[in-house]
């Protein structure tokens, strides 16, 4: 079922959007008032708490969802084996750089925010971060757990394709098609109930794990939650490829209707974010699930409505989105703790944070890119092209 060939450049934009997204969200956490975050200013913003709630609703959420549209793509041109193995070093070295060069870095910055903050003295800090870098353990993640994440769904999704392309599954996925089709608001009503339902779903099973003892327990507990919690944005992704048809009908295309029902659930996600009654936190999970797909479907309809054309300008971003969405986490980990010493505004320092850090993160950027290497380690990608403004590189460290 092939969705068309021409090119639908606002896929590519949004990605990179949703990337580049990352740096308010975090820079916005080191201020929030009710979720920890690893650097914790003693300057705390509602402002910034709700502005950082209202970006985490959409943007993971939509982001899976580009990732499963891209994926199917990639799958209707290449072998499935051949896309799984570029898909293995293209996520798989970036992950294994990251753990290794940007994940100490990280931990030491975390471990000196308690001597920053006088929590505890600099040589107790000090040696703590040498015991902590020393012994990796699962923290080490961090931002970077989105890519063994895809390298998961990607090797489902090609587990599936033999069912999904032929046999009962696949008529009963034309057959669910055809009835998404003619009933639009009865299907995206449904699927809101199905998301909803995920989420709280995967909040239960997180705590219950959390609450059992032993290594199994911890470590299924972060693998239901993110793991699981987004296997449904990136299937979403594949079914809105598979059938252009019913994307027509899901993605915003005009009125105010769509954006305002994704509006209210966003700002009630919220609003209930880090509330720490069971109820809320159940509550906060069926809004947030809402909220989630109706502001994909609104950012997706925007981004194709504006951004769907060449740009080289937008195009030289695209292919830095990556590399920014690598580096701007111990940068903003850096200039956090940095900001720690002041007693400056906090929405002033998230100014200061974000401009910085996106400059910072793209100049870098600009530096891998002339060495093969350092493009290779932290994009997978296993060639620098000659002409680094042509369009195989525009788009090179996100396909």
């Amino acid at each position: 079922m092939s969705a068309g060939s021409a090119r639908e450049h606002h896929w590519d934009s949004l990605r990179a959007f949703l990337m580049l997204l990352g740096i308010p969200y975090h820079a916005a956490m080191a201020y929030n008032t009710r979720v920890l975050w690893d650097i914790q200013s003693p300057d705390k913003s509602e402002f910034l708490t709700f502005v950082s709630g209202v970006f985490v609703t959409f943007r993971m959420p939509a982001f899976f969802i580009v990732a499963g549209y891209f994926a199917a793509m990639m799958l209707e041109r290449r072998p499935p084996a051949l896309w799984l193995r570029s898909r293995l070093t293209r996520l798989g070295i970036p992950f294994l750089t990251g753990l290794a060069l940007l994940a100490p870095l990280q931990i030491v910055l975390i471990d000196l925010n308690e001597a920053v903050t006088g929590v505890m003295p600099m040589a107790t800090a000090l040696g703590r971060a040498a015991e902590d870098v020393t012994h990796p353990g699962f923290g080490w993640i961090m931002h970077l757990w989105f890519l063994p994440a895809l390298l998961a769904y990607s090797v489902l999704l090609v587990l599936l394709q033999p069912w999904i392309r032929q046999g009962p599954i696949a008529d009963g996925l034309a057959a669910l098609r055809l009835r998404c089709a003619g009933h639009p608001h009865a299907a995206l009503a449904m699927l809101l109930i199905v998301i909803a339902t995920w989420e709280i779903v995967v909040y239960l099973s997180h705590q219950a794990m959390l609450a059992s003892d032993g290594t199994l327990p911890y470590l299924l507990a972060h693998g239901i939650d993110p793991y699981l919690r987004y296997l449904p944005f990136f299937l979403i992704g594949v079914a809105l490829r598979g059938a252009p048809d019913v994307r027509t009908l899901f993605i915003w295309q005009r009125g105010w209707a769509l954006p305002t029902l994704a509006g209210i659930t966003a700002i009630s996600a919220s609003l209930l974010r880090g509330r720490t009654t069971t109820d809320l936190e159940i509550a906060y999970n069926a809004v947030d699930g809402a909220a989630a797909l109706l502001a994909s479907c609104v950012v997706i309809g925007i981004a194709r409505r504006f951004w769907n054309r060449d740009d080289p300008r937008i195009d030289r971003i695209v292919d830095a989105s990556f590399s920014i969405y690598l580096l701007h986490h111990p940068i903003i980990y850096a200039l956090s703790t940095l900001f720690l010493l002041t007693t400056w505004p906090p929405v002033a320092e998230f100014a200061l944070v974000c401009l910085a850090t996106s400059v910072l993160s793209y100049a870098t950027h600009r530096l891998i890119r002339r060495s093969p290497l350092a493009l290779f380690l932290f994009n997978g990608v296993p060639r620098t092209p000659r002409d680094t403004d042509s369009q195989q590189v525009r788009i090179t460290t996100l396909r």
